[in-house]
């Protein structure tokens, strides 16, 4: 058997994405790992068809086990697939199957109590930018200047959960983040800094456990980040859509369905993995120079950030009630159950 999950093609972690190879490990029988006709697909936004075409399928004995779709269109072929659970109500309503609305099933870290243990003493608040802004801005500052702890989602998984462990608030823009306090009882608040922020996965997510989703915006850490921010906006125009987290009404679930219909209408032609990687001589250089040039104001930038991330931490944060996160956990547990008897 092989877990799909999402790996970075120049060796980058993301925490939430490698969490897989944690989770399923512990959960299943190791029987089924020889088993090489069968595929599974669990965390992640990853019920789409870059990551999973046909020619990675074809063949195969697909599973889905609290997927979500985002970013591209739905798989081809996907209807011919076991789909045990999904993310949350906005997946299951793209695949017409309201009941394997379950949660994500980075939750199943409940019933996995050796792979983080609370500390006694839990006094840090942690800050979690999303992995992209973790490349573009400078909020390991920004944490410091705010009086926070860091968690950058390119850690490896241990480290990432030795810093849970010690947490009493987590503000958050990578949405696992917020999954794995909400996980561990951990209260926890939605920031948006970048503006290709999806919200459409954490609407997925957050209905699943009955929650809303309010995220707040902060602003860029330096003058380098800012002009990233504007290069996504106008992407995302030239594509004649706006940047996905500048999409009207988050919690409108109608809207979002009709959003992501929109902005992903066909299926694309060649995956990201196929496409060439385009090699412009001197664009070291230039990213070199452009950001030498925009950092005369970073320090403003930082401060700025680091107030508003304060005023943010002791607002409204959020979390789950017992009984539905114990429900979605009881549901994705059975559908484990039924993956280890059909797969087995």
């Amino acid at each position: 058997m092989e877990v799909f999950y999402y790996r970075d093609p120049t060796g980058k972690l993301n925490f939430g994405d490698d969490l897989n190879e944690v989770i399923w490990r512990e959960l299943l029988p190791k029987h089924l790992f020889k088993d090489d006709n069968v595929i599974l697909l669990g965390i992640g936004s990853i019920f789409n068809a870059d990551f999973v075409p046909l020619s990675r399928t074809r063949g195969k004995r697909m599973f889905v086990l609290g997927s979500g779709a985002g970013y591209f269109a739905l798989p081809p072929g996907w209807e011919h697939w076991t789909i045990l659970a999904v993310r949350g109500p906005l997946t299951a309503e793209l695949v017409g199957q309201p009941k394997v609305a379950a949660t994500d099933s980075a939750a199943l870290l409940s019933v996995l109590p050796q792979i983080v243990r609370l500390a006694p003493e839990r006094n840090a608040t942690l800050f979690i930018p999303h992995h992209s802004s973790a490349d573009y801005g400078q909020w390991d500052k920004v944490a410091a200047a705010a009086g926070m702890t860091l968690l950058d989602p390119r850690w490896p998984v241990p480290v990432v959960m030795e810093h849970f462990s010690r947490a009493k608030l987590v503000v958050t823009e990578a949405m696992h983040g917020a999954i794995v306090a909400d996980t561990l009882r951990i209260p926890w608040i939605p920031i948006t800094i970048a503006p290709d922020t999806l919200p459409f996965k954490w609407r997925d997510w957050t209905l699943s456990l009955d929650l809303p989703y309010e995220p707040i915006t902060v602003s860029a850490s330096s003058g380098w980040e800012m002009l990233h921010h504007r290069v996504l906006k106008k992407i995302a125009k030239k594509n004649g859509v706006v940047a996905s987290a500048l999409v009207k009404d988050l919690n409108c679930k109608d809207g979002l369905i009709a959003d992501f219909k929109e902005r992903y209408k066909t299926v694309p032609e060649k995956t990201s993995a196929q496409m060439p990687v385009k090699k412009a001589p001197g664009k070291k250089q230039v990213i070199s120079l452009a950001r030498t040039a925009s950092s005369p104001l970073d320090e403003i930038f930082i401060s700025n950030a680091a107030k508003q991330i304060r005023q943010i931490a002791s607002g409204k944060s959020y979390l789950s009630k017992d009984s539905e996160f114990s429900r979605a956990v009881t549901q994705l547990q059975e559908a484990v159950h039924k993956f280890i008897t059909a797969a087995g």
